[in-house]
């Protein structure tokens, strides 16, 4: 995990980064170096890097060195992450736009000049379980009520798998991009006219299994745990039925939207946002069942003055 400092974050965030509002950042792991990626309503996915104290002559008064424009959305860019670090494939970002295509885009430059599109996934298009016909519609690229947003598995055992929705539509779709994009499992709401808002998959640290929190319009709050095909057994995962999921933890309906979920460093603590402000914390008892541990507000309650005690 990197953090910024106060003074440098305010010298990136002055800066003009993009040509419309930011709508995501996600920094790279440190074994690639000090990289961010920023999306936004502008179509564009853009590779800052933090310059260094011997790099003279760039990156004057603290501002980051743009190394990159990723172009080609035919909306804006919702969501973006880099992977995982795996020598296989070099550095490499995906994000997902409001147009449904979800993009790998990946550099072995290690002076990020040369950018190549790796896999180009219409998400829509990947069957649902019991569909047997692509949904190619584009009706839900601009719904004001839709969500975009993926998330990498964060062990690269299983090679490049990452989590993804578009859309309207709640289903996440668990995907293996090489050597060819295909789906893997599908997780399923059982409220399935309710869009998703936020998904996070979290660190598995040695678990035999992954847990993939997901938030909602109407305030749900939904913890998977997924399960991938035994390693003894002799199979490849490709095939849908190798994987399982099931929701062990949910909780929130009929609150505020949800912002944002996400997973502290070792996957056991789950944190959430809502659009009433509050930021809530849950963590799993002995029992595997998860609890809610705090919760806290930006506001600052009422004094008891002004309540006249």
């Amino acid at each position: 995990m990197q953090t910024l400092s106060l003074t440098s974050c305010m010298t990136f965030m002055a800066r003009d980064a993009h040509d419309a509002p930011l709508l995501r950042l996600s920094f790279a792991h440190p074994l690639h170096g000090s990289l961010l990626a920023s999306c936004s309503y502008d179509r564009t996915v853009r590779i800052w890097e933090e310059p260094s104290t011997s790099s003279a002559g760039l990156g004057k008064d603290g501002r980051w060195l743009e190394r990159a424009v990723l172009a080609g959305a035919k909306g804006s860019v919702r969501a973006v992450e880099f992977s995982p670090p795996n020598p296989l494939f070099g550095l490499r970002v995906a994000s997902i736009a409001t147009d449904g295509h979800l993009r790998i885009h990946t550099s072995l430059d290690p002076a990020l000049d040369d950018w190549s599109t790796a896999h180009d996934v219409n998400v829509p298009s990947l069957p649902t379980p019991g569909s047997h016909d692509e949904d190619t519609s584009e009706a839900m690229g601009e719904i004001a009520s839709g969500s975009w947003d993926l998330s990498w598995c964060k062990e690269r055992w299983w090679g490049s798998v990452l989590a993804a929705f578009a859309g309207t539509n709640p289903v996440v779709k668990i995907i293996n991009l090489d050597p060819a994009p295909r789906s893997l499992l599908y997780l399923t709401p059982p409220t399935p006219q309710i869009p998703l808002t936020s998904l996070a998959w979290a660190p598995s640290c040695g678990r035999s299994y992954h847990l993939i929190a997901t938030g909602a319009r109407d305030g749900t709050v939904r913890i998977w745990r997924v399960e991938p095909p035994p390693i003894d057994e002799e199979c490849d995962g490709s095939r849908e039925e190798d994987w399982k999921g099931e929701i062990v933890g949910e909780f929130g309906k009929g609150g505020a939207r949800v912002g944002m979920v996400d997973w502290n460093a070792t996957g056991t603590t789950l944190t959430t946002s809502d659009d009433d402000g509050i930021i809530r914390i849950y963590k799993p008892t002995y029992a595997k069942s998860w609890r809610l541990l705090g919760k806290m507000t930006a506001e600052e309650p009422p004094s008891e003055e002004a309540n006249g005690h």
